[in-house]
């Protein structure tokens, strides 16, 4: 099936907030991107391979790269442009899918200054950042490049969007690097990365219980630090827990298809059920 982006969709959710992506309810942020940026089935692709290498594809690149350099006077003429790319990508054999990929993953090469209320103008790399969370797998080598990447350590919003549009890839390659920043030291950050590790649940079984295994001693390191804590003398322990333990737990939901409440009872489950087919069927 070939897919169509709603032209005005992006730009608008975009424009509306740039933190959108990263702070949308883990529900959300799970789910199928094509359900919020307005992306349609339509028809089917056939035998036929995708055109590539085409034309037009260089000037809507070699227009992205003329906005993006602007320094920042002409960024939303850079998030249209990165719309029209989006169309294109489905409709692209593999060499313009690549090409795609790394021209809307170039942005982030481009600096912009911080505000005095130290916000950054987020609009071009938000745009980006969605644009790659589906245009997996070819942009997950080129989301890996920057989700830890020093040129953006302060932005914690762009940098939570790029550790979701990883997951949202479900590209293997984007498991080790997500699973690195648990226990980061920046909470956004860390939890950021347990929400997009709820894209594997679809993995073979012992490749989730590995991710699923890494995610509970997370939950149970933050919540230790934090009942340890019992004069409440470091505050960002408890805040730790309380930014980062929603997303954990629904995330191990995800990976084993089963449901307890508080992290130890997910300790003591996973103590019994850590060498059981997750996926059999249940009787009753």
């Amino acid at each position: 099936m070939i897919m169509q982006i709603q032209p005005w969709k992006l730009a608008s959710l975009l424009l509306l907030s740039t933190s959108a992506w990263a702070q949308m309810p883990q529900s959300e942020a799970n789910s199928d991107p094509t359900q919020w940026v307005g992306i349609q089935e339509e028809g089917e692709e056939g035998d036929q391979p995708l055109p590539d290498k085409r034309d037009e594809v260089k000037e809507l690149i070699a227009t992205l790269k003329d906005h993006a350099g602007a320094r920042g006077k002409e960024d939303t003429e850079a998030v249209a442009t990165i719309e029209l790319l989006m169309n294109e990508f489905p409709k692209s054999g593999p060499k313009d899918r690549a090409a795609l990929a790394k021209a809307v993953a170039d942005v982030f090469n481009q600096a912009r200054k911080q505000n005095e209320d130290q916000t950054y103008n987020n609009d071009m790399y938000i745009a980006a950042s969605v644009a790659l969370s589906y245009m997996g797998p070819e942009s997950a080598n080129e989301l890996v490049k920057w989700v830890d990447n020093k040129k953006h350590n302060a932005n914690l919003v762009l940098r939570a969007s790029l550790i979701q549009s990883l997951g949202k890839t479900k590209a293997e390659v984007g498991i080790k690097p997500i699973l690195k920043l648990l226990g980061h030291k920046d909470i956004p950050v860390e939890a950021a990365a347990a929400q997009a590790l709820g894209n594997y649940s679809e993995l073979e079984l012992k490749k989730r219980k590995e991710i699923f295994e890494e995610v509970l001693k997370a939950l149970m390191s933050a919540k230790n630090n934090k009942d340890a804590d019992i004069n409440n003398q470091d505050p960002t322990k408890a805040k730790r827990y309380d930014s980062v333990s929603a997303s954990m737990l629904t995330t191990l939901e995800a990976l084993s298809k089963h449901k307890e409440g508080t992290p130890e009872e997910w300790q003591r489950w996973w103590n019994k059920n850590k060498k059981d087919d997750w996926d059999e069927p249940k009787e009753g």
